[in-house]
């Protein structure tokens, strides 16, 4: 059967689940005169069609390479992708700063689809004053702080164009009218930056603009080192990072990074070692743009991902090379936290040949999701 007739069955298959994402409201357990506790997150289930393997059933992210033991189709339903949080507010100091804290798991497991096991996403404590914010744990990086929206809730096309994940770190913001400062200093994430003794160092700028200063544009760079053996290798980048409203319904979001060894940012540049054995850092760019239509119980989104290297010399033979996703998506909100939503999403990318040559590899994938938030 063709990749055209198994994607004709699959729609017809799958147009018998409803389908994703709207947040409902904190649930309060538990509130004194200086304690407030609540609890939130959602119960989501995904079902999944994809008409060439990709990286992942659970969390895709660019296609394998185009051979002829890579062409199956599949077909997966999970409920892995449910997340849930607690949320403390404590008392405030006598200088007024607010005791905050945030616990939140998933689901997620990368070796199954549906034995789920917990998986610590935030957890971390903040002191916050009208002026500035003290983190201390794990949180949302500063570097590839924007976030496209997507019902691909773990894949999050990481590895194709978006950067920037979670990681335990110490951050102080200092808030302006007009914007905020930020700096950052983290976990490095792996082990040759670890056992380098070298915190992966990061700042950021974010300018606010717009009715309820709801545009934002934001510039981060970030540092870090690798010790391989005798070479070091830099762990370097510049992010842009934006989000421009367009009246009340229409907003375009994206970022842009370009850097060196950014794999601890959840890019596909790492590292590659040279004919002369010296090991050094792959240059890549990363980016995603969208644009997205919002209405009262309707959103609609249109997007684009892209990880493109600089050198094809510094991949290596049998490795995807420059990789791509564009993707179209609409979610319906139905009330009291129940949603529904369908995306359609086109990866790509070329794999490098023995011979230097680049192979292009494509999957299609739909999914459906349902969601209830709480």
């Amino acid at each position: 059967m063709g990749r055209t007739n198994k994607t004709i069955g699959a729609w017809t298959a799958l147009l018998l689940l409803l389908p994703c994402l709207s947040a409902f409201a904190d649930v309060t357990l538990l509130k004194t005169d200086s304690n407030t506790f609540s609890f939130y997150g959602f119960l989501k289930t995904d079902a999944t069609y994809q008409d060439f393997k990709t990286n992942s059933l659970v969390a895709p992210r660019y296609p394998l390479a185009d051979t002829e033991a890579n062409d199956d189709d599949s077909l997966n339903l999970t409920a892995m992708h449910s997340r849930f949080g607690f949320k403390w507010s404590g008392p405030a100091l006598e200088s007024g700063t607010q005791i905050k804290g945030t616990f939140e798991w998933d689901l997620f497991d990368t070796e199954s689809r549906n034995q789920m096991k917990f998986r610590t996403r935030l957890a971390y404590l903040e002191l916050k004053g009208e002026k500035y914010s003290l983190i201390a744990g794990q949180h949302w990086d500063l570097f590839g702080a924007g976030l496209p929206k997507t019902l691909i809730t773990n894949g999050f096309y990481w590895q194709t164009g978006n950067t920037g994940f979670r990681r335990a770190q110490i951050r102080y913001t200092r808030f302006f009218e007009s914007g905020e400062l930020a700096f950052s200093m983290g976990d490095p994430g792996t082990n040759e930056a670890i056992y380098n003794a070298m915190p992966l160092l990061t700042g950021r700028y974010a300018f606010k603009f717009g009715e309820k200063k709801g545009g934002v544009l934001g510039i981060a760079a970030t540092y870090g080192e690798e010790k391989f053996g005798n070479d070091s290798v830099e762990i370097s980048g510049i992010g842009l990072d934006f989000k421009l409203p367009f009246g009340s319904q229409f907003s375009l979001m994206g970022e842009v990074a370009q850097g060196t060894n950014l794999r601890t940012y959840l890019s596909r540049s790492g590292t590659f070692t040279k004919a002369s054995g010296k090991r050094e850092g792959q240059e890549a760019m990363d980016g995603w743009l969208q644009m997205v239509y919002s209405a009262e119980k309707v959103e609609f989104y249109l997007g684009y991902a892209a990880t493109f290297f600089s050198d094809d010399d510094e991949v290596a033979a049998g490795a995807l090379g420059d990789s791509d996703a564009a993707f179209i998506g609409l979610t319906h909100k139905l009330g009291k936290g129940v949603s529904y939503g369908v995306e359609f999403t086109r990866f790509a990318g070329d794999y490098k040949g023995a011979e230097g040559g680049f192979d292009g590899s494509t999957a299609n994938q739909l999914l459906f999701s349902i969601l209830y938030a709480f």
